[in-house]
């Protein structure tokens, strides 16, 4: 299982407006959940998970995620913000796209490789500066395909 194929078009939220970590974490349990009890789950485990340590990957990218999903599924969201934003990175670079990950309550490796994976996916300085450069939504998810498969090849 890989990043790519869990994104979706309609996961991906353009130009954002930051008001606080935990409004972000609020926007994204509400795109990430199916039902209302869901996303007030989703959100704690966003902050929860944020309270063990900042989810900053540096470079201007942050990767929040939490365990909260009662089945096996995996969900995620990309948030670019309408402006840097100061996420308390660990580099102090301002962050300009989030990452969200909602994984199951029980997680296993595949959960842990996909997770190492899709952090050194969005390390990349290509493909964070060409999200940056997208216009759409669609845009935005040819860049991440088109990353994912660059870093394969590098494999």
């Amino acid at each position: 299982m890989k990043i790519i194929d869990i994104l979706e078009v309609d996961m991906m939220v353009m130009n954002h407006h930051f008001i606080s970590k935990k409004r972000l974490f609020e926007t994204m349990a509400n795109l990430l959940s199916e039902e209302s009890s869901e996303s007030l789950e989703i959100y704690r485990s966003f902050v929860e998970r944020e309270k063990l340590g900042n989810t900053s990957l540096g470079n201007g990218v942050a990767l929040p995620h939490g365990k909260c999903l009662q089945d096996s599924e995996i969900r995620a969201c990309v948030i670019k913000m309408s402006q840097p934003i100061d996420y308390e990175a660990v580099d102090d670079v301002p962050v300009k796209l989030v990452l969200g990950i909602a994984f199951p309550l029980k997680t296993n490796t595949k959960h842990q490789v996909l997770m190492k994976e899709t952090a050194f996916l969005f390390r990349q300085h290509r493909l964070y500066k060409n999200l940056l450069l997208a216009e759409t939504k669609e845009q935005m998810y040819e860049e991440i395909l088109r990353g994912f498969q660059l870093c394969n090849n590098w494999s």
